[in-house]
């Protein structure tokens, strides 16, 4: 072995010397639209690694740089390694595959490897042939005995093969593939037989492919292009100025359609090329995709001196073009049949499409389209023009950019260079875009398809319209839904749309992931909406910073933040923002506060205009509690609802707050106290405070904060007390004892007691305490409207006495919640009896109870006879037979 790579070194020289002179001899030239020249971008060392994203396992990827991803499959160590790459037009395949040639050829990488081999891809596609004959046929300057030579030691040969998608999809039988080099077979036999190993073992191949092909025994890596800091590199260089090279690529991206294709190197250097040439002469880059394509479209038509007439025949011609032909290349009888015969073999057709051939005019000649984006504008640009071919437009999901363009090219400002190269487009077609655009906008934005939605809006962002988005959007019902998903681009439409409407009454991106760059550019939107819901997303620091900005001076009143997790940095960046803000309602409900932020807390309550903020599931502790209770009591703070569900809170804490309520200062009317440990005498301080003449609260709750009996009689003290001013009270899933009970129903009875709302459900109430509620019902002097004593399982006999109290005449009752009582059908008849009888009751709940078919009639007959009310019958004993009686009636919920 070591004897004939020794005898080989000399053809290995000159191998080398050939392969680098290939790259040198390259043909392809530098074009507006196929990119910069691989020869230029090699010998200039303009070459930037690219980004590549691998599969790795459930599903995750990961992005890396090419050339890691190279030497993990081809550095020393490997063997037989066997690696596609995958990427559309553009992407630098090729030009990755030319750098990889000169680098190895200039001894710099890869030198394990003895020989690097080329497969040519017009040659796979020819007729049958062995490896060995088409190795020979393109390495001509390797005789048959050194070859025979090299292809004995497989582990030391790299194969390239460029561009052999079409070779890829269809796995020959087993039985088919080959083992010899010397015997003939197709180009995909031969690709595959590579591939399993049964042709050469132990060769490592690099494969290339516009396509996604997933095959088992290669590493799939997926041309991904340049990332934000390569694109930044690439500027710098291409403009000999770090700063003027970034400062153009910063006002590219912004502008409409670009970013999303920058990641392209062939657009990359397009774009640039546009940019310098535009700088030099005007001083501006285009703002939009649309502007772009206009600009290149009129430099090539004017470069090759096309009239106005032939233009226009020829953007039309290759509009009809696409759409006559579906596969990626076109015929030369293609091109024929779209009247493009008198462009054959011009410099304007090449330049505008890649010509398969040495010569264009030949039958066997076959045309490709430079990019797909620039497919999509050509289709628009010649859609506008005045033929009447009866071509419509297509729905809104089937192609997009093509709608993109239209929208930008119904723009005259961004049209306006290409019609001076090929004339005005139709008004009629113009006038047709606007009529299914206003009816696209109609019928998507009041639906319920986020993708849709997100459609129309970037269509409505490329017309450069504010008057076409107020026609459109302003006339129709656009529903406001969940905008989770949105990417960068979406971002920028939604702005756009909401700044030509000057206002948005709800901003819901519940679940979203806000990056700084998303929340960039909603910052308009977040000036100009009323609510804004972020529940449940993902917000980082930086997008905080800029949400916080926008909401000194924009018009939110209503923030929701629920489950963001956002930190205590955060917070504290939102806090000194919101005392500048027209801010009344935050939503701070799970977002991973410590007491370290609690003095931000306290100080924006004492300098904003907050009046509802709910900080519940948060660990505060005392220490931070303390500081925020002492902000309720100065005179700069308007907060009026607190929400502390879940701190949890102590009893210190709670003496505290009481002693803060208890100041004439507080504005505080509604407390939350949910889900927090208030055993014992905890609450005496509070009731105390109730009772004070001060305390201003009129909404307690206290659901599930594990009360016993022991909390009811001071409870029951405040209920009685002229000072006390609570409207409405939730004691529900707190294990109250029936005397304790009692002690808050004789309260109730009192002239004194204002309570119009009464929870108690889950709290093991007995017969005796529902009778004593029944006679709270009648009693003159009680004011309630509201009674919620479900999942209390009393059954028909104590539901009755509550029955019985809707008949009276004192009997005000608007809600009555019976919920999981155990209700039979027994005690229907006189349920809807008391129903009739009680005239204000509007809203019953008898949900999760004992109710069979037989009640059905009874109770649609009650909803019949009193339509304002609202009767919810959920998860009874039902069967499917009966639904239909109570489909007819909308206030019925079953």
């Amino acid at each position: 072995m070591e004897a004939s790579l020794d005898y080989l070194t000399d053809v290995q020289t000159l191998h080398k010397e050939v392969m680098r002179n290939g790259v040198l001899k390259s043909t392809q030239a530098s074009s507006l639209l196929g990119g910069q020249s691989i020869k230029d971008v090699i010998l200039n060392k303009c070459y930037i690694p690219l980004s590549v994203s691998i599969d790795k396992t459930y599903g995750v990827c990961e992005t890396l740089d090419l050339d890691g991803v190279i030497s993990q499959e081809f550095g020393a160590g490997t063997e037989g390694g066997k690696l596609l790459l995958c990427g559309g037009p553009g992407m630098g395949k090729t030009t990755a595959m030319e750098q990889l040639i000169w680098d190895w050829a200039s001894g710099i990488h890869l030198q394990r490897y003895k020989f690097v081999l080329r497969l040519c891809s017009s040659v796979l596609h020819g007729s049958e042939q062995s490896l060995q004959s088409m190795l020979l046929s393109t390495h001509t300057h390797i005789s048959a005995e050194h070859l025979e030579m090299i292809l004995k030691m497989p582990h030391t040969i790299l194969i390239l093969l460029d561009n052999i998608q079409n070779l890829l999809c269809n796995s020959p039988e087993s039985d088919k593939l080959v083992c010899d080099p010397h015997q003939p077979a197709g180009g995909t036999v031969l690709v595959h037989s590579l591939l399993e190993g049964s042709l050469l073992p132990g060769v490592s191949l690099l494969l290339t492919s516009r396509e996604a092909v997933k095959l088992e025994s290669v590493r799939f890596a997926h041309l991904v292009g340049f990332s934000s800091s390569q694109r930044q590199a690439f500027f710098r260089r291409f403009f000999d100025n770090k700063d003027k090279g970034e400062q153009i690529l910063l006002r590219c991206e912004q502008a409409v359609g670009v970013k999303e294709i920058c990641a392209c190197p062939g657009f990359c250097w397009t774009l640039s090329c546009v940019c310098k040439e535009r700088l030099e002469h005007q001083n501006c880059v285009p703002e939009t995709l649309s502007e772009l394509y206009c600009m290149i479209t009129h430099t090539l038509l004017q470069e090759h001196k096309v009239s106005v007439e032939m233009a226009k025949e020829l953007i039309y011609g290759l509009g009809k073009l696409l759409d006559q032909c579906t596969s990626v290349t076109c015929t030369h009888s293609d091109i024929i049949k779209c009247g493009l015969q008198p462009f054959l073999g011009s410099q304007i057709l090449c330049a505008l499409l890649h010509v398969n051939a040495d010569d264009a005019t030949s039958p066997s000649a076959t045309f490709s389209f430079v990019s797909p984006t620039f497919k999509d504008f050509l289709t628009a640009a010649s859609f506008y023009l005045d033929y009447d071919d009866g071509r419509i437009l297509e729905s809104p999901m089937e192609i997009q950019n093509y709608h993109f363009f239209l929208a930008g090219l119904s723009d005259p400002m961004q049209r306006k260079l290409l019609e001076t190269s090929v004339g005005l487009f139709s008004s009629g077609r113009l006038s047709e875009f606007h009529r299914w655009l206003m009816s696209t906008v109609a019928e998507v934005l009041p639906g319920m398809d986020a993708i849709n939605h997100w459609h129309v809006l970037r269509v409505l962002y490329h017309t450069f319209s504010p008057t076409l988005v107020r026609e459109s959007v302003g006339s129709c019902k656009w529903r406001m839904i969940g905008y989770g998903g949105m990417q960068e681009a979406d971002c920028a439409a939604l702005a756009f749309v909401v700044r030509c409407l000057g206002e948005l009454q709800l901003l819901n991106l519940c679940r979203s992931s806000l990056t700084e760059e998303k929340a960039e550019k909603l910052m308009s939107v977040f000036r100009l909406a009323k609510t804004i819901n972020l529940h449940q997303s993902t917000v980082s620091v930086g997008a905080i910073r800029h949400f916080a900005r926008a909401l000194k001076d924009g018009r939110a009143t209503d923030v929701n933040l629920t489950h963001c997790r956002l930190g205590d940095e955060a917070v504290k960046i939102l806090c000194s923002s919101i005392t500048h803000s027209n801010l009344h309602t935050l939503n701070l409900w799970d977002c991973c506060l410590t007491p370290a932020c609690s003095e931000t807390l306290a100080e924006m309550l004492t300098s904003s205009k907050l009046c509802v903020l709910d900080l519940g599931a948060n660990n505060l502790t005392d220490e931070g509690l303390f500081r925020l209770f002492g902000a309720l009591g100065t005179s700069t703070c308007t907060l009026q609802n607190l929400g502390l569900d879940l701190c949890p809170l102590t009893g210190s804490c709670l003496a505290a707050l009481s002693s803060a309520l208890t100041s004439s200062l507080s504005e505080l009317t509604n407390l939350v106290l949910r889900r927090n440990s208030l055993a014992g005498d905890t609450l005496e301080h509070l009731s105390e405070a109730l009772q004070s003449g001060r305390c201003k609260l009129n909404t307690l709750s206290l659901y599930d904060c594990e009360l016993t009996g022991s909390c009811c009689p001071s409870l029951a003290a405040a209920l009685q007390s002229e000072h006390c001013s609570l409207t409405e009270l939730d004691l529900s899933v707190n294990d109250l004892d029936e005397s304790s009970v009692l002690l808050i129903c004789h309260a109730l009875k009192s002239p004194k007691c204002s309570l119009e709302k009464l929870h108690m459900n889950a709290c093991e109430l007995t017969e005796s305490v529902f009778s004593a509620l029944g006679s709270v019902l009648v009693c003159e002097a009680s004011r309630l409207k509201e009674l919620a004593i479900g999942v209390n399982k009393v059954g028909d006999v104590a539901a009755k006495h509550i029955l019985r109290a809707l008949k009276h005449s004192h009997c005000q009752l608007q809600h009555l919640d019976l919920e999981m009582v155990g209700l039979t059908d027994a005690c229907v008849d006189e349920l809807c009896q008391a129903v009739m009888a009680c005239s204000s009751l509007t809203s019953l709940i008898v949900k999760n109870n004992k109710l069979t078919d037989i009640s059905v009639p009874r109770l649609v007959e009650l909803v019949r006879d009193r339509p304002v009310l609202e009767l919810n019958v959920q998860y009874n004993d039902f069967s499917e037979d009966v639904f239909e009686l109570m489909d007819a009636y909308e206030t019925i919920r079953y």
